[in-house]
This record gives C-alpha cells, sequence and structure tokens, in this order.
C-alpha cells in the first residue's frame, strides 16, 4: 500500500460502520464475504480529517480506473449501493471489489481474494464528490 495502510475520512468510515451495523443479516455468501472484509479494513484503518487526507486515497463517491493483468481498464465511482443492478459505472462498497478498494490510494495493488483471475493492479484516483451527507442520512 502506498500509505503503508488503510486511509480513510471520517465521514465515510462513519457511513461504512453504519452498513455494518444495519447488515447484520446476509443474502449470500459473497455479500457475508464483502462485509466481512470491509470489517477488516475498518478496523485496520487511519482515520483522518478530510483537510488531512492524503491526496489520492480513493473513498465513497470517488471514481476510480482499475486495470487488470490483461490491461483491460475499467472506470467507475464507488459508492454505498449502485441505483441500479446492472450499472457498470458503479460499484458498491458492499461488493469484494468495493470493499477492496475503500482507503487505497492511488498505484496500489488491490487483490481480490478467492481468484487467480481478478487481480486489479493499478488504481487511479478521479475524483470524489464533495458532500455526502444525502447519502448517510438514507442509510
Amino acid at each position: 500500500m502506498k500509505f503503508g495502510e488503510v486511509t480513510m475520512e471520517k465521514t465515510d468510515y462513519l457511513a461504512l460502520k453504519k452498513i455494518l451495523n444495519f447488515h447484520k443479516h446476509y443474502h449470500d455468501y459473497l455479500q457475508k464475504d464483502a462485509l466481512d472484509m470491509l470489517k477488516e479494513r475498518l478496523e485496520h484503518a487511519k482515520i483522518c480529517d478530510g483537510s488531512e487526507l492524503p491526496e489520492g486515497i480513493i473513498r465513497l463517491y470517488s471514481k476510480v480506473t482499475v486495470a487488470k493483468k490483461s490491461g483491460k481498464k475499467q472506470t467507475f465511482q464507488l459508492v454505498l449501493e449502485p441505483e441500479s443492478v446492472n450499472d457498470p459505472s458503479k460499484v458498491s462498497v458492499r461488493s469484494i471489489l468495493g470493499a477492496a478498494l475503500i482507503g487505497s490510494a492511488v498505484g496500489d495493488e488491490i487483490r481480490i481474494p478467492n481468484t487467480d483471475s481478478r487481480i486489479i493492479e493499478h488504481v487511479e484516483w478521479m475524483g470524489q464528490k464533495d458532500n455526502i451527507g444525502h447519502s448517510i442520512k438514507s442509510i
């Protein structure tokens, strides 16, 4: 990891803690794995105020470009929950990929557990939404 640890903005951390508190029952094993990964990342995260957050940290509502080892690139926005299940431009932090990305930084290599074919080798931070207050209220 670029900064040696998962780094999160305080507002994102609180929103993600709410998700974990409300989702004690899982729909399937993939959801359980994603939420377990998210819980682990939160337990070991360095929490910063927005003004102290290093540049390039992936946080909620960041636009992220990832590249697989095959060279295929994908750009999407990291969200709490996409409005549509079939929206390839949004990835939920409640998914394995989303949980693995939150708190990482530009240049980090993200490995997705239980699969060799889904290794992401590069993350490019594209920007973030400035205000997530409305999303936190809707959790």
